[in-house]
């Protein structure tokens, strides 16, 4: 049964929740009209963190930081801030804080190989080896074709005195078809010190031709003396000698190898002294 007067009260009541959305919408109670977002990617930690990125870009690194921490501030697990945050940190050389924004990362990420990469930069650039290393370690662990992150721990471990726990990755690295001539001169040296003398000639050759070095020209034409391969050593030392840092040393041994004369001449020597 219908009560008198009660259609009129719907229609007042309908009118005073539509006057009600209006109000707010236009900002009657003082807040400011903030629409939702079309996408996560519009949400303000993530256009924070394209701002970030655009900055970066520009090499406005202080900016960048700015915006990755006001990211962050909004989300706190946004692993991708935390990452530019490194990023950046690691731009303009302020190791302290490249370290802590990349572990973070790692922390939310553990999968995240970039992040330990970068970590083990940071680190290293700390003095912080052992740590730097393990960082490293843990990216040959999971990818072990990653070979400028072997080539940066054999040389980190080779600075720090770990010639045993380099020499398995310069290995890896030369049997990989290495291009990088301190691969080769590293191994010409520690298989010299062992008096590998062949292996050490043909490392210390190989580097010479990736690159013409005269210090590696040299130290193949001592190897080359040391192996008695007079030929050979003397044009590994007419080679040093284009080079203006080995000219001075190389000459000497030339000379010195011109005075002995060919292996008959030095036979024929020793026989008259004998």
């Amino acid at each position: 049964m219908n009560r008198p007067g009660w259609r009129g009260v719907h229609d007042v009541a309908r009118a005073l929740v539509a006057g009600a959305i209006v109000w707010l919408t236009a900002g009657g109670l003082g807040l400011a009209a903030e629409p939702v977002p079309d996408t996560l990617w519009d949400e303000p930690a993530f256009a924070l963190y394209r701002r970030a990125v655009d900055a970066f870009r520009r090499q406005d690194y202080a900016e960048a930081s700015r915006l990755a921490e006001q990211a962050i501030a909004r989300y706190p697990d946004h692993v991708l801030a935390h990452y530019l945050l490194g990023q950046a940190a690691l731009a303009t050389s302020r190791w302290e804080a490249a370290a802590a924004a990349f572990a973070n990362v790692v922390e939310r990420y553990p999968g995240a190989l970039a992040a330990r990469r970068d970590l083990g930069t940071a680190l290293a650039q700390l003095g912080r080896t052992e740590d730097a290393a393990r960082a490293w370690e843990a990216v040959l662990a999971q990818r072990p074709d990653a070979d400028e992150v072997r080539l940066r721990l054999a040389f980190l471990l080779l600075q720090a005195g770990r010639a045993d726990r380099a020499e398995p990755h310069l290995v890896r690295l030369a049997e990989q078809g290495s291009t990088v001539p301190e691969v080769w001169t590293a191994l010409a040296r520690l298989r010299y010190e062992r008096g590998e003398l062949p292996a050490s000639e043909a490392a210390f050759r190989r580097a010479a031709e990736l690159r013409d070095d005269g210090r590696t020209w040299f130290n193949l034409g001592v190897v080359r003396l040391r192996l008695d391969d007079r030929p050979g050593a003397l044009a590994a030392f007419e080679r040093a000698a284009r080079h203006p840092d080995t000219r001075e040393q190389a000459e000497t041994q030339i000379k010195a190898l011109s005075a002995a004369g060919p292996p008959e001449r030095r036979q024929e020597k020793a026989g008259k002294r004998r």
